[in-house]
């Protein structure tokens, strides 16, 4: 990888848009670039261009004060920009080592004056740290020895061991590996906080969770006793409601029966009191038969006004008593072993008479009939037997004095009647001879009489029993809406199990309606937020593993990590120890020089030392490796001391020169920018580093800003810097190489 070219645009001085370019020399081979120019012309601008795309933050090592310095200011004769721009492209020579497929990189860094500033990797935005990653992947250092600026040349001899650590490490080639270990470990330490966090709210969700759990629990158990005591419901009260349907319907039969069979009987007699009237009028009667006619007729209707005041009240009685009854008991089993052992017996008499080669269908008729109405009252009386009641129902007095009162005179009009049809037939009987016809038809009256009075007798019994009927129906349907209204549209739908049901089907209900009283209400959307929950606590275990897995994958990507660092930089630093000593020796004519690792102290705990913590005392030693400082011991020919404090300021910048090619020479950056780092050397020292840095060049690409000939010489590509009256820099390139052949020729 190399640098290709920098365009640069609105930083500091180079107002308006600069390329430069980097080429290699004829053979394709890395070169020296050398930029020149007076002082204040800008020309070390773009050693400040190359370190701020590269992600520099410190406006110290940019010589500013704040980020807007680097925009360029503007001067009199050129208005100032509104932004800083800088684009550094890169050489993509190995795209597996950087992760770009394409042939070239571009790394730019953007500043408005509103502070607002953007990175871009190919034109598509980045972060910082994805620059800083990139670069770190490339070997290029972002804050070290890639670019070496004006006062920098002798920090890494006066920083401190730790700082020089910083720098020998990203010297090393570590520094991608310490950036993805930092990464790591910040993972490492979201992941536990995020352990931390998921476990308190594990416990928060607990107690919540398992009292949930309970009331589920309990709410299924209500379900159940639910579902069993819905079928009982619907089974028992489908039955009784079926039951009483068909009893009223059948009574409902019966009273329409009676009342066309005593209408019919009605318009008969009324024809025949036609016919009789007629027949008086044709055949004269004596006045004893109107007489006693009419004293017949006054008290019948007096009867007919008296029985209607008697069925009303039978009604009302009937209501009563049903409402008044007391709760139904089972028949008792002797007894249905009777009326069963009966109807064995009538099956066989049956059986033997059809056994007959001339059965007598009558009889037959009259046994099935027979039969088949006690079946029915067996069936009715196991379904909802009627108690047998201990004592009589209360009923209202009042309606007992009207009814006792209703009957006596009842039956005062039926002896009245009964003796004035006496003195009728006796009158009658003396008038036979002479209207015969007329005492027939009047015989014939009073049967029709009579059969009317029957049929309506049937009518009011069968009117009874449907009010009681009716009554059982409503409650029944009062119970069902006080225990389960949800049954009563299905009831009233008559969509109802038909079959028989146990006789203790109540007393399985009462006793399922007491354990749902007991189990007690619970809100039906506790199992929506027992499921909520349940989710959300499995999710945050899934979590928990997820994340414990992860850190266990860091901890080992970390130790790996930590591997490769301490080998590298063992082999590392040893190669850098030699090539130090080596370079030092050149530049110096001498001398010993070498870098050495020093061990930091580490607090051991003992039971007379009270202050030591343990835990840190084992953070310290596990830490041990990463906090190795270092230092540089030299000592130049003909002098005994090695602190490098007590060199002189020639010296330091040779010891430095010679530690910055030691590194390029062990770890190659891909391009070091110099930023006159060769101003305090003398004419032979200038040359000795100008020796080196071109013996170096095949390595690494040297961007040199200078003003040693020496250097120049040693250049391939040199660029002038001016800067006119309007405060702009510009740039003019010469190529050595092309000179050198032009001379040539």
């Amino acid at each position: 990888m190399s640098l290709k070219r920098i365009e640069i645009q609105g930083f500091k001085t180079f107002a308006q848009k600069t390329t430069v370019e980097f080429r290699p020399d004829a053979g394709g081979q890395r070169t020296v670039t050398a930029v020149v120019g007076p002082n204040g012309s800008g020309k070390s601008n773009i050693a400040d261009a190359i370190r701020w795309v590269m992600g520099e933050q410190s406006m110290r090592l940019l010589r500013g004060k704040k980020s807007e310095d680097v925009i360029f200011s503007g001067t009199e004769k050129r208005s100032r920009s509104g932004f800083a721009e800088v684009t550094m492209v890169l050489d993509n020579a190995d795209p597996e080592k950087t992760g770009i497929g394409t042939e070239e990189i571009q790394v730019t860094r953007r500043l408005y004056r509103d502070g607002q500033s953007e990175y871009e990797v190919n034109k598509q935005s980045a972060r910082l740290s994805d620059v800083a990653l990139l670069l770190a992947q490339a070997g290029i250092g972002q804050r070290t020895y890639s670019v070496i600026g004006q006062g920098m040349i002798d920090q890494v001899l006066v920083a401190s061991p730790m700082e020089r650590r910083e720098f020998f490490d990203e010297a090393f080639g570590l520094k991608p590996f310490q950036m993805k270990r930092t990464q790591a470990m910040n993972k490492m330490d979201d992941s536990r906080k995020n352990i931390g966090q998921i476990e308190l709210m594990m416990n928060e969700l607990g107690p919540r969770l398992t009292l949930l759990e309970k009331q589920v629990k309990r709410l299924a158990e209500r379900e159940k006793i639910e579902e069993e005591l819905h079928a009982l419901e619907k089974a028992y009260y489908g039955h009784e409601w079926r039951n009483l349907d068909v009893s009223i319907k059948t009574m409902m039969a019966k009273l329409q029966f009676a009342k066309q069979e005593e209408t019919t009987l009605e318009t008969q007699a009324q024809a025949l009191e036609a016919k009789l009237a007629e027949m008086e009028k044709t055949t004269p009667q004596a006045e004893g038969f109107r007489e006693r006619r009419a004293v017949i007729d006054q008290l019948r209707e007096q009867r007919a006004f008296f029985r209607e005041q008697e069925l009303k009240l039978e009604t009302k009685r009937a209501v009563a008593e049903v409402r008044a009854e007391k709760p139904w008991v089972p028949l008792p089993l002797t007894k249905i072993i009777e009326q069963v052992e009966s109807f064995k017996s009538r099956h066989e008499t049956l059986k033997e008479l059809l056994s007959n080669e001339t059965p007598d269908l009558e009889a037959l008729r009259k046994q099935v009939s027979g039969l088949l109405t006690d079946t029915q009252e067996l069936v009715s009386k196991l379904q909802r037997p009627a108690p047998e009641p201990e004592k009589a129902a209360v009923i209202d007095t009042s309606i007992e004095e009207e009814w006792e009162t209703i009957q006596t005179q009842k039956t005062a009009l039926d002896a009245q009647i009964k003796e004035a049809e006496q003195q009728l037939e006796a009158w009658q009987k003396e008038e036979d001879g002479k209207r015969s016809h007329i005492f027939d038809t009047q015989r014939a009256l009073t049967k029709l009489r009579h059969d009317a009075q029957s049929a309506e007798r049937r009518g009011s019994e069968a009117s009874i029993e449907l009010a009681r009927l009716e009554t059982r129906r409503e409650g029944v349907l009062a119970d069902v809406r006080l225990h389960a209204p949800h049954l009563e549209e299905e009831l009233l739908r008559d969509e109802f199990f038909q079959g028989d049901t146990p006789s203790d089907t109540p007393t399985k209900m009462q006793r399922l309606r007491s354990q749902l009283e007991w189990i007690g209400g619970i809100d039906p959307e506790t199992i929506k937020e027992y499921e909520e929950t349940k989710k959300r606590s499995d999710e945050l275990e899934v979590q928990l593993t997820d994340i414990r897995e992860g850190l266990q994958a860091l901890e080992t990507v970390v130790a790996e990590l930590d591997t490769t660092i301490n080998e590298r930089a063992k082999h590392a630093f040893e190669r850098l120890n030699k090539e130090f000593a080596r370079y030092f020796k050149t530049l110096f004519g001498g001398g010993e020089a070498q870098i050495i690792e020093l061990q930091p102290e580490v607090k051991k705990a003992n039971e007379e030392d009270e202050d030591v913590d343990y835990e840190e005392a084992q953070d310290d030693e596990q830490k041990k490796e990463e906090r190795k400082g270092i230092d540089i011991m030299v000592t130049p020919p003909g002098k005994r001391f090695k602190s490098i404090s007590l060199l002189s300021g020639g010296e330091r910048a040779l010891t430095s020169i010679a530690l910055i090619c030691a590194i390029m020479a062990t770890n190659p950056s891909p391009f070091v920018v110099l930023d006159e780092v060769d101003a305090a050397l003398d004419e032979t020292n200038s040359r000795k580093f100008a020796e080196i840095v071109a013996s170096l060049a095949d390595k690494t690409q040297f961007i040199v800003v200078t003003h040693n000939r020496a250097t120049m010489a040693k250049a391939s590509l040199l660029y002038g810097v001016t800067m006119g009256d309007d405060g702009v820099s510009q740039l003019l390139s010469v190529s050595l190489e092309e000179v050198e052949k032009m001379r040539n020729n």
